[in-house]
């Protein structure tokens, strides 16, 4: 699969989306999900793989994780190098994550699934390294929501590959009990239908499943 993320034009223009109006929304949106998942997960050392410019990276950060952040995309990563993010940070292919079985407490991957050429792999090789009873974080996009069904349309998302809720979950569940929510219910113009009585009318966009890996 082609990573868009290697092209030093779009990391260039990556964060450029967050300082929108409706990047800003979408964000506040998704943390405030992630931190309702986050309230039961002990705060302790992190790896963060897929980081991109850091966004999520400084996220974590902020919330007392000690994070190692890691992306395959130099261009990405030199964007997080210069904001001063109190996070290690690694060039690393996800399907081979150079650390020992059971290194970390906690494994984190936001939007990075979508991108990766062998998805079972890198979840794979996600919870070797994840100590039993750790915690996996991930945020995916959903097939079944509107940026999903157009995708095709957006050359960020068209080779990406997107899970329905029913695939996520059942992938998951093997390695451990999932704790799902989803957010970002989008109307066919993208317009954000979260807290109005449309919002159930559409799938959301954006599904988090943490998964408290098996002893």
């Amino acid at each position: 699969m082609k990573n868009v993320f290697n092209e030093p034009v779009v990391a260039d223009r990556y964060d450029d989306w967050y300082a929108s109006d409706f990047g800003k929304k979408v964000d506040a949106i998704e943390k405030s999900n992630m931190l309702n998942q986050l309230s039961h997960i002990p705060r302790a050392n992190m790896l963060e793989m897929g980081c991109g410019t850091g966004h999520w990276t400084e996220f974590f950060v902020e919330q007392g994780f000690k994070v190692t952040a890691a992306d395959i995309s130099e261009a990405m990563l030199n964007h997080a190098k210069n904001k001063n993010i109190k996070a290690e940070f690694q060039p690393i292919d996800t399907e081979v994550i150079p650390f020992d079985d059971h290194q970390f407490d906690t494994v984190a991957a936001i939007t990075m699934l979508e991108f990766v050429d062998n998805q079972q792999k890198t979840l794979e090789e996600l919870c070797r390294v994840l100590k039993p009873e750790g915690w996996l974080i991930l945020g995916c996009l959903n097939a079944d929501s509107e940026l999903g069904k157009q995708k095709n349309n957006n050359p960020t998302f068209e080779q990406a590959q997107f899970y329905t809720e029913k695939q996520l979950i059942e992938t998951l569940s093997v390695f451990g009990q999932v704790h799902y929510s989803t957010c970002l219910h989008y109307s066919p113009n993208f317009e954000i239908l979260d807290n109005t009585p449309s919002a159930e009318k559409f799938a959301g966009a954006f599904m988090l499943a943490c998964i408290q890996k098996h002893a």
